[in-house]
């Protein structure tokens, strides 16, 4: 299973989600590599990882960096500055996927940053299926649409790349008027994609700031881990 996370626009949630599905996973069995594609490397800080460390700039320039091991069953390859240096800048959109192609994990999980679209592409080439992260904002909804026009040229050219994607509704409560109409509006403009729920959840948040996976926290039974499960059941089973 390889899952690009990718977003339209910063600010939605979009790391936390991608930190959420890699602890869910590995704590079913799954061996979860979690590649960050952001040069501020938010994954692997948010998930307790040292972010300085050689990872998947590495990767793409032909290294094999070692992933750092969280647990058991959850490693990431960090971010960094040199994502944004003029070779990685050059290499074709199809780097990333030839790099990982030999990995033996039975879950790669890519989290895109938004706003380089170069990086975006090496996630969304590579995976096989792709979550797109959006909230209520109206900049992150027409981000969304970039993110799913991307997606379906490259499918009717029968280019490399995700085959299904869904779209991950963000730190939704319901008791916020744009909140509410969120799922209808989605599904006005997008009516044949998939919707699924991320519900407004200290837990979630707190994992990312405390530094640790979502599912070794004391709150892994929290709403939002619920909702993070069903998100990876749509993965699994479509």
């Amino acid at each position: 299973m390889k899952v690009a996370v990718a977003a339209g626009k910063g600010g939605v949630g979009k790391t936390t989600i991608a930190c959420g599905i890699a602890s869910v996973l590995a704590a079913q069995g799954q061996r979860v590599l979690l590649i960050d594609l952001d040069p501020q490397s938010n994954a692997a800080w948010g998930l307790g990882a040292d972010p300085t460390q050689p990872g998947t700039a590495e990767l793409l320039l032909g290294e094999r960096p070692v992933p750092i091991a969280l647990s058991d069953n959850l490693s990431v390859l960090p971010g960094g500055p040199g994502l944004k240096g003029h070779e990685v800048m050059r290499l074709d959109p199809e780097a990333l996927a030839d790099a990982v192609a030999t990995f033996d994990h039975t879950a790669i999980i890519f989290d895109c940053p938004p706003g380089l679209d170069h990086l975006e592409r090496f996630g969304l080439v590579a995976a096989e299926m792709a979550l797109i992260v959006v909230d209520a904002h109206p900049f992150a909804i027409q981000g969304a649409a970039r993110v799913i026009e991307t997606l379906s040229a490259r499918r009717q050219k029968n280019r490399p790349g995700a085959q299904r994607w869904s779209l991950v509704m963000s730190r939704v409560d319901l008791r916020r008027t744009l909140d509410k109409d969120l799922d209808a509006a989605l599904n006005a403009m997008f009516p044949e994609i998939d919707r699924l729920l991320i519900r407004q959840d200290v837990a979630l948040a707190l994992a990312t700031t405390e530094r640790t996976p979502v599912m070794q926290t004391t709150s892994h039974t929290s709403r939002g881990v619920a909702d993070l499960q069903g998100v990876v059941g749509w993965l699994q089973n479509g």
